[in-house]
């Protein structure tokens, strides 16, 4: 894979590396903020979901103590 060389500010540079763990790369750290950011908008929350469609807990679900809860209804 290419590299390429950026110029960010010092406290920019700060920043990024007081989020890396351990001995991850600075590119790791920037792929891993990017990915791991939350959905803002209803497409990136759409998209986000994608991979969940057709799975869930249905109209019921099992709560921990044995107890089944269902939607409310309007």
């Amino acid at each position: 894979m290419g590299t390429k060389t950026i110029t960010i500010e010092r406290d920019a540079y700060e920043l990024l590396a007081k989020e890396k763990r351990g001995r991850e790369t600075l590119s790791q750290v920037v792929r891993r903020l990017i990915t791991e950011r939350p959905a803002t908008t209803a497409e990136e929350l759409e998209e986000a979901m994608r991979p969940f469609l057709g799975i869930g807990a249905g109209s019921k679900f099992k709560l921990r103590n044995g107890a089944h809860r269902r939607h409310a209804t309007a």
